[in-house]
């Protein structure tokens, strides 16, 4: 179908033109739109957090890099007179921070790099990326939406008029005497009784309706997988906390590897979110999205309405008890996460 008839369908829907029967209703993508939109509101925190997760980031190591240079600065020097004039009284200059190991210094900075990275701004960026790749197939389940909904509306006025000639016909032919409706027939050179005429409609009737069910599973199809997916990026959210604290436990190592180079053995207080072993504790999101029983998320994508009925779901249905499985272009998506970029469009 071609862009011209989605635009219309569009139109009419959004002027609440309704087609030819009185119970007809567009076909819903209400859950989707709903759930998209609050994540759009949620990708805005997203991108502040990872923003300034990464602009603390550099800041430190360039507050390191001062430390560097302050530290690798010579220190003033005692002079007494002599008969040349002030002289040292010692010879060579000492630093300030003599014995200091600065290249624990300039590690710890790429350090801080590398680890804020992979455990704390990836997953921010392969939630971004996956969510971009949600509002991209929304779009195309939307096109098919409407022209789902453009055809309905064909096959809907088709099987009104044919209704109404059948109607008209059988209203005539009961008026007419034996004797006329034979000679109509004689007439029409056909001799086959008076429904037959309406043969050929009713059979291009039957194609529109069966191009109607086809369109239907298809968006289906599709709209239960913009749900599955939308399920995940969810849940994924849940973890949003953990990856904050996993930032201040990264900030944390790094300032006491970076105090290892005074004396190579910081005494520390043990922060209470760090993890004994020295690692941080970090799981992926999507590998923490079958741990929300308790939290009611939903485990199977009910069924897509049906536009012919009531096509929006029901108010009083409770999400099922465990998400289910993401599509494939879901997982692909997050594998290809780029760098977050924080001027782009999240406003559709």
């Amino acid at each position: 179908m071609g862009i011209w008839k989605r635009v219309s369908e569009k139109t009419k829907q959004t002027l609440g033109v309704k087609a030819n029967t009185v119970d007809w209703k567009p076909t819903s993508n209400a859950r989707n739109l709903a759930m998209i939109d609050e994540a759009r509101k949620f990708s805005k925190q997203i991108k502040l957090l990872h923003r300034e997760l990464r602009e603390m980031e550099a800041r430190i190591s360039d507050n390191l890099g001062v430390l560097k240079a302050v530290l690798n600065s010579p220190l003033p020097r005692v002079y007494e007179m002599s008969d040349k004039g002030p002289v040292p009284v010692d010879k060579e200059a000492a630093i300030v921070g003599g014995g200091v190991s600065f290249e624990t210094l300039t590690a710890t900075a790429g350090d801080l790099k590398v680890k804020l990275q992979q455990e704390v701004l990836h997953p921010l960026d392969q939630w971004q990326a996956a969510y971009r790749m949600i509002k991209q197939r929304n779009l195309k389940c939307e096109d098919l939406r409407l022209e789902l909904d453009a055809k309905r509306r064909e096959a809907a006025a088709m099987a009104v008029t044919l209704e109404r000639q059948k109607t008209k016909a059988q209203a005539a032919d009961e008026k007419q005497a034996a004797a006329a409706e034979a000679a109509n027939r004689a007439a029409n050179g056909s001799g086959s009784p008076p429904g037959n005429k309406f043969e050929d409609a009713e059979f291009r009737l039957q194609k529109e309706e069966d191009k109607v069910a086809r369109l239907l599973q298809r968006y289906r199809d599709v709209e239960g997988e913009v749900y599955s997916a939308l399920l995940t990026l969810i849940n994924d959210t849940q973890v949003l906390k953990q990856y904050a604290a996993t930032a201040l436990v990264v900030y944390q190592h790094a300032f006491a590897q970076a105090y290892t180079a005074f004396d190579g053995s910081p005494q520390l207080p043990q922060s209470s979110c760090a993890h004994p072993s020295g690692s941080t504790p970090v799981k992926s999101p999507s590998s923490l999205t079958h741990g929300r029983t308790s939290q009611g998320a939903a485990s199977a994508s009910p069924a897509t309405p049906d536009p012919a009925a009531n096509s929006s779901p029901p108010a009083d249905s409770t999400p099922p008890a465990s998400a289910p499985p993401p599509p494939a272009w879901y997982t692909e998506a997050r594998q290809q996460a780029t760098t977050m970029k924080y001027d782009s469009d999240d406003e559709n």
